[in-house]
């Protein structure tokens, strides 16, 4: 079973992405949401974790960046697939790579954004990739043992991966469809 790590604070959104994204991206694969409010479940009945982006900011920190971090290094240390989206990618850097791993961006992106990608079984399939982006921090510094496998002409770490290992961060939206999107921005 996916553990959704839902960190968005608004209702609204954070409703809208587990009603409806969250269908959508686990492809019919059975899935539970926690949310940040919620007391942490034994983990080890989990088999992934997907962390969401949120309105926290992974660069000035939060009161929830201990409790999302406490999750992350647990499924590191049971080996299981993560994939942390644009909050979620930045707080899964700091965790892997610490402090230093996220700053506030000096040029923060919005919209619809062209992305370089390397090959990468996380993109499969993917062609002229062009993601919704919307940010104010990025991730750099990261440790030697990750490795980039996005970027586009603003950011150099759009995206990476934990070497050999199936743990990803990507700071665009893959999840959001054209209409989610729009209505985000």
């Amino acid at each position: 079973m996916i553990l959704i790590y839902n960190t968005i604070i608004d209702a609204k959104a954070r409703d809208n992405f587990t009603q409806n994204i969250a269908l959508r991206i686990t492809f019919g694969k059975e899935f539970q949401v926690l949310t940040l409010k919620e007391r942490i479940p034994d983990l080890r009945q989990f088999s992934h974790l997907l962390i969401t982006g949120s309105e926290l900011s992974a660069a000035l920190g939060s009161a929830w960046d201990e409790k999302i971090i406490s999750v992350i290094e647990a499924f590191l240390k049971m080996e299981k697939p993560i994939l942390g989206i644009c909050h979620g990618h930045q707080i899964l850097a700091k965790a892997i790579s610490g402090n230093q791993a996220c700053q506030r961006s000096p040029q923060p992106e919005f919209g619809w954004k062209k992305m370089q990608i390397v090959s990468n079984p996380l993109f499969n399939n993917v062609s002229q990739p062009i993601f919704l982006e919307s940010r104010y921090d990025e991730v750099c510094n990261l440790q030697d043992r990750c490795e980039v496998i996005a970027s586009n002409n603003n950011l150099a770490i759009q995206a990476f991966q934990l070497r050999n290992r199936p743990v990803w961060g990507m700071q665009f939206h893959p999840e959001m469809m054209w209409d989610d999107g729009n209505k985000m921005l």
